[in-house]
């Protein structure tokens, strides 16, 4: 794995590389690993997804979002991500379901992959923060792997009263008017936006719970790592307070424009 990806993978997770390998143990208790999955599962439905849709999950992580797609609409589902122990539990979920035979998942930085056009009919990018930079830089890099008419679904979310936010991570985020400017900037129709400021807090409050608790198992096993694990999770509590505080969480589904 190349360092660039190391640091991608770490950035995504608000980790460091020198604890990126023990992520899958701190987070090994969370499946859908942040994301709203009953708001994604909402919007899919109304695009229609049915057994020969092809649906790609970008960051699938441990595959909560490509299985559930694939068991609620027999649809096809190919997940990307570059942590092989979020594929191996991706691959275990998906034969515990019965969909292993409608799903893949492939190791590789999506920021690699997305330099080949593909032709999905929906892509789903779910809880990875600024990974391409702006919105508007995100949607041109997701309409690059739908097809005319296709679907765009994202899970993250918008500024409550600012324009911007100083913050390592946040640099992406506008206030809701200007984001869905940038969100529709290349002339896509917004479907729908659902609001899920309340599921983002559930979630934080078990991820809290769970990193704590592993952390101090890991820290018993790994004590050179103390000062890291420690700052790790420190950190984690100030990103869900300004996430609590600052963003309004929100999923949009978008179609893209005929072209």
């Amino acid at each position: 794995m190349s360092e660039q990806t190391k640091q991608s993978i770490a950035d995504s997770l608000e980790s460091n590389k020198r604890i990126l390998p023990y992520m899958p143990y701190l987070l090994q208790d969370m499946w859908a690993l942040g994301c709203a999955l009953q708001p994604i599962i909402d919007a899919a439905a109304i695009t229609g997804l049915h057994e020969k849709s092809k649906v790609l999950d970008l960051g699938c992580g441990k595959g909560a979002a490509s299985v559930q797609l694939a068991a609620e609409f027999r649809c096809n589902v190919l997940g990307i991500d570059a942590t092989e122990p979020f594929l191996k539990d991706a691959q275990t979920k998906a034969s515990e379901h019965k969909v292993s035979n409608l799903c893949e998942f492939v190791q590789e930085d999506i920021l690699e992959y997305m330099k080949t056009e593909y032709h999905f009919d929906l892509v789903i990018l779910a809880s990875l923060g600024g990974i391409f930079g702006s919105f508007e830089n995100t949607i041109a890099s997701l309409r690059s792997q739908v097809k005319n008419g296709g679907y765009m679904i994202i899970d993250d979310g918008y500024l409550r009263t600012r324009n911007s936010l100083n913050r390592k991570g946040y640099q992406h985020y506008r206030n809701h008017k200007n984001t869905i400017g940038e969100l529709t900037s290349y002339g896509d129709k917004l479907i729908t936006e659902i609001n899920t400021t309340d599921i983002s807090r559930q979630i934080n409050d078990e991820y809290l719970f769970v990193i704590e608790k592993r952390g101090k198992e890991l820290i018993i096993e790994k004590p050179e790592l103390k000062e890291e694990i420690e700052a790790y999770i420190l950190l984690q509590y100030e990103e869900c307070e300004v996430i609590n505080t600052e963003i309004e969480g929100a999923l949009w589904l978008l179609q893209k424009s005929l072209e």
